[in-house]
């Protein structure tokens, strides 16, 4: 029982979180994104994809949560360097 009242005060703080910082408006992959290109180099739909958290999301999914973020401007893509295919994405520090 104790792992589950840990894990229960995890899940308040980090809707506290998600409050404060105004993201709790977002979906839960739409934040699971966010997350993930905030934390990623080089992050495009590719990896995210690949990663095997998002595993239970479809490609369609993961590509409308990115749209959303796009949209919002929360995260920028930029035509990678390397292959100009890719579309990095990261989170946009104006927001």
């Amino acid at each position: 029982m104790k792992a589950l009242e840990k894990l229960f005060e995890l899940r308040r703080s980090l809707a506290s979180y998600e409050r404060e910082m105004g993201f709790d408006k977002l979906s839960e992959v739409e934040k699971s994104v966010l997350e993930f290109v905030m934390h990623s180099k080089d992050a495009n739909i590719t990896r995210i994809t690949k990663d095997e958290y998002f595993y239970k999301y479809s490609l369609s999914t993961i590509k409308r949560a990115v749209g959303v973020l796009l949209n919002k401007e929360i995260i920028l893509a930029t035509q990678s360097s390397l292959d100009k295919r890719s579309m990095i994405l990261t989170y946009n520090q104006q927001h």
